[in-house]
């Protein structure tokens, strides 16, 4: 569509955002910016009426120039959950990111994705994801390797490429809890030992029947979540 502004973009994309963001955050707080920066030029620009409450950025890039503008700019970052059945292996982003928070001297905090891929048994959900990696759509996937090789110089811990590991691509290589309702639960317990993690952005194969297990069928079996009314109990 003409609209990709080049090659060198990615070189400076983070400066860009910068003043993008400080641009937003002039609107937002005081109604004006006459901001002046190398990408933008603001003259009396204004905003009403303005939000009534103040606005939180999220951020989830893992490169080490997407953590500083996060640890810089955002209340939020999302992180990668890794590997299957692995639910601390997440412990380097979150410290990495905190790392960065301290050197600004903000506080960000940090949620970890991960699926869900569950069943009454191990092997019932071991099945599901079996058949899923054998429907791969491997000209999405080729697609998608495309796009996120496109940084020929990306940054350490790039997401992009973390994305499309071989490991598993089907699903992007988001952290995966696979396994009977109380597996994953015994899992999610221990994502929550990770020191620093705020807590966890989930996603199911099938997200409303997904939900709806998670709520009744695993959060219950969670010691992590035990201050929490079980949504049966809550609608009696």
């Amino acid at each position: 569509m003409g609209l990709w502004p080049g090659d060198d973009y990615f070189g400076h994309r983070y400066t860009y955002a910068a003043e993008y963001v400080r641009i937003l955050r002039e609107l937002w707080e005081t109604g004006r910016s006459d901001f002046k920066g190398r990408f933008f030029s603001m003259n009396d620009c204004r905003l009403s009426p303005r939000p009534r409450a103040p606005v939180e950025l999220i951020c989830a890039g893992q490169s080490d120039q997407g953590l500083a503008f996060t640890a810089e700019h955002a209340d939020y970052n999302f992180c990668f959950g890794k590997g299957v059945n692995t639910p601390t292996a997440c412990r380097d982003s979150v410290e990495r990111l905190q790392a960065a928070a301290a050197k600004t001297g903000r506080q960000v905090a940090t949620y970890a994705l991960f699926m869900i891929v569950t069943g009454e048994t191990d092997a019932e959900a071991e099945a599901k994801w079996a058949l899923y990696k054998q429907g791969a759509d491997l000209e999405a996937l080729a697609w998608m390797v495309k796009q996120a090789t496109a940084d020929t110089r990306p940054g350490s811990g790039s997401s992009a490429l973390h994305a499309i590991d071989l490991a598993s691509m089907v699903n992007i290589n988001i952290g995966l809890l696979l396994g009977s309702h109380a597996t994953v639960a015994r899992l999610l317990d221990e994502v929550a030992t990770v020191s620093g993690l705020a807590g966890v952005l989930l996603t199911f194969d099938e997200f409303v029947s997904g939900t709806e297990i998670f709520g009744q069928r695993i959060q219950p079996r969670m010691t992590s979540r035990r201050h929490v009314t079980p949504l049966a109990s809550a609608a009696e």
